[in-house]
């Protein structure tokens, strides 16, 4: 059998997930304040920004599947963050709405991912940086079109 070539230095998915596990246990450490978790701050982010709706929508936004959602939700609606409130258009649908505490946390903890941004780019110039963030929207792009 033909021994592939690899070095792990050249491959974009170790790169990839190296700087994703720091940016997670960054995030982690700047969030125990607020007593929740990057999933958490997932949810959050998305209700407050993405005028996210409902739970079938915050599945395309936060990695996970329909029960874990359920959980996260369960958990910052008994934390007082956002509450279910059934939809105006279809009674057989609940909306999931950020209350003003949750509002309020979610500028908060916007403010630490920030921060975690402003932090992993500090050693590019701002032209290295922009470029960067093109480069990722783009393969970000290509890889949800797999």
């Amino acid at each position: 059998m033909k021994q592939v070539k690899f070095n792990l230095e050249e491959s974009y998915g170790y790169h990839f997930n190296t700087i994703f596990t720091n940016i997670k246990r960054m995030m982690e450490n700047r969030l125990k304040t607020y007593d929740v978790t990057h999933l958490q701050f997932s949810i959050l982010v998305n209700l407050y920004k993405n005028n996210v709706k409902t739970q079938k929508e915050m599945l395309q936004y936060v990695n996970g599947d329909e029960a874990n959602i359920t959980r996260l939700i369960n958990r910052l609606e008994s934390k007082g963050f956002l509450k279910r409130v059934q939809s105006t258009e279809d009674k057989r649908k609940k909306h999931i709405v950020l209350t003003q505490s949750g509002i309020d946390l979610a500028q908060k903890t916007i403010a630490c991912a920030q921060e975690v941004n402003n932090e992993l780019i500090k050693v590019l110039d701002e032209k290295e940086s922009k470029q960067l963030l093109k480069l990722l929207q783009k393969v970000h792009t290509s890889v949800e079109k797999l």
